[in-house]
């Protein structure tokens, strides 16, 4: 049996437009990962925070890794930075193939200055909490949007 992991990035958006464009684009985006990551077996959760993507994602390793690389080449975001990516005894997103954490104008994490570090503890560090503030987001939109059931 391969190995379950955890891989958690953030990327630059490089949509054009105004925020509406961008949320549907965020809409197009969870709608195909909510498809394909039920039929891969991963789930995983989307924050779109101040200009950038947050993203958890959670499966088996090898398929991890396939994503990973056609997620690295989508032209709507650049600056892909990996947070961690590591073996995990469970899922923090077990119910969901792919929650949306929520659409904010503001950055929730110093991600330029984590970017400009470069420093693999504190990106590790910032890995591990975004997944407890994507957690926290998912819940709390699940339990305000009862239409969305989070790509279940």
């Amino acid at each position: 049996m391969t190995e379950l992991s955890s891989l958690a990035y953030i990327s630059k958006n490089f949509i054009q437009g105004d925020a509406a464009r961008v949320e549907a684009e965020i809409a197009r985006i969870l709608a195909i990962a909510r498809r394909r990551n039920r039929d891969l077996g991963v789930t995983g959760a989307l924050l779109y925070s101040g200009g950038y993507f947050c993203q958890v994602l959670e499966g088996q390793r090898e398929v991890l890794e396939d994503l990973f690389e056609s997620i690295q080449m989508d032209n709507r975001h650049g600056e892909v930075t990996v947070l961690h990516f590591e073996p995990i005894a469970q899922r923090s997103f077990a119910e969901w193939a792919m929650a949306l954490a929520g659409i904010e104008e503001h950055q929730r994490f110093d991600l330029d200055g984590l970017l400009q570090s470069k420093d693999e503890m504190r990106m590790a560090e910032t890995g591990h909490h975004l997944i407890t503030v994507l957690d926290q987001l998912v819940r709390q939109r699940q339990g305000l949007l009862s239409s969305d059931q989070g790509g279940r």
